[in-house]
């Protein structure tokens, strides 16, 4: 009998902790404030309104800028999650199709973002142009253009719309759990996913760090409401 995994069961524990690790080396990282393009004029704004310390912003400002990369390496999180399922590949930053992942039958491709809202409406276009040439190039392909976290709660597909260009019946937007359903084949997958982070994230970074059962009570609540 095969053994059952630790956290979920669409990717080995191996890969799963590889990707959660990923991210959590992203809150070890402390910023260089100068070298990320410091406003200074709005530091003597925000020590000045909030009646702070110049050592208290500093450290706030170290913490959003650290938290730029963590928001990036969350989205790459997803993408290598789902690269990691059998029968799908991670194309990683590259690739001629210029799109996140697909399948190795090369019926399903996915462009993923993290957020609805991380694209500028012209780079929706430029996005819907290459999900274009590539249905163009695999007459029985479906193209995605996905994301994890909706506008709205809830989860869904539809044929994508986006302006100045005609939809294309294979051409469809994807958001919430539908995403890793289309992916792992399986509607729970994106829960599956949510419930194995606390043990795996403590697995990783040690130290007995852990959620505490009431706040993760109230982290559940936000997931169940959002999706």
């Amino acid at each position: 009998m095969p053994k059952k995994n630790k956290y979920v069961d669409f990717v080995s524990d191996e890969h799963f902790l590889k990707c959660v690790k990923y991210v959590c080396e992203g809150y070890g990282r402390k910023a260089q404030l100068e070298r990320n393009g410091l406003d200074i004029f709005k530091a003597v704004f925000d020590i000045t309104n909030h009646k702070t310390s110049y050592d208290d912003w500093t450290l706030s400002e170290q913490v959003r800028q650290s938290d730029k990369t963590v928001n990036n390496k969350i989205g790459e999180f997803h993408q290598m999650l789902l690269g990691g399922v059998d029968g799908w590949e991670d194309l990683h930053v590259g690739d001629e199709t210029r799109v996140d992942l697909k399948n190795k039958s090369n019926t399903i491709f996915v462009e993923l973002k993290n957020k609805h809202n991380t694209v500028t409406f012209g780079k929706l276009r430029d996005t819907f142009d290459v999900l274009k040439k590539i249905v163009d190039k695999y007459p029985k392909a479906i193209a995605y253009y996905a994301y994890i976290i909706p506008k709205v709660p809830g989860s869904g597909e539809k044929v994508w719309m986006t302006s100045q260009r005609q939809p294309h019946p294979r051409i469809l937007e994807a958001w919430g759990k539908r995403i890793y359903e289309i992916v792992a084949g399986d509607s729970k997958a994106l829960e599956k996913t949510w419930m194995a982070l606390p043990k795996a994230i403590a697995d990783v970074i040690g130290n007995g760090n852990s959620i505490n059962s009431e706040d993760l009570a109230k982290l559940t609540r936000l997931f169940q409401s959002a999706f």
